[in-house]
């Protein structure tokens, strides 16, 4: 049961971190989100503090330019890390196989809601890239 939460050391919330994010990420979308990711390699200096941010740290965005109230925003917020909270087990088995460490940001880019079935599976599609992605960082880093 403990498999399904997200607890904070999952969340994406150190301002250095998220800088980083923005600044050196990659990024796809999947509509009506745009996912900017960041892997790292988990190596002794680059592990992170488990008390603070884990091996996987995402963050979700709901703009204020797309919906004006916050409860609209708290939302979507909500729908997208329930979708991602019961499919992350794919992500982590393939970031525990290769190594490495992740952070993403979710950024909802759409103006309407959609409902939670759609969510679920176009996360379900966005934590797939994700572990393509992976494979792929880890089949191109020098050993």
């Amino acid at each position: 049961m403990k498999q399904f939460t997200l607890p904070k050391r999952e969340r994406l919330y150190l301002r250095e971190s998220i800088d980083e994010l923005f600044a050196n990420g990659r990024t796809f979308v999947v509509f009506p989100y745009r996912v900017v990711y960041l892997i790292k390699k988990a190596d002794a200096e680059n592990l992170p503090d488990p008390e603070k941010q884990g091996q996987c740290a995402i963050m979700t965005v709901a703009p204020k330019k797309r919906f004006k109230h916050a409860v609209d925003r708290n939302h979507v917020k909500r729908l997208t890390r329930e979708a991602y909270r019961t499919q992350k087990l794919p992500l982590h088995a393939a970031l525990e196989k290769t190594g490495q460490t992740i952070e993403v940001a979710f950024l909802y880019v759409d103006n309407k809601f959609i409902t939670f079935e759609h969510t679920y599976k176009l996360m379900g599609k966005a934590i797939g890239k994700l572990q393509h992605a992976i494979l792929e960082a880890a089949k191109n880093q020098p050993s």
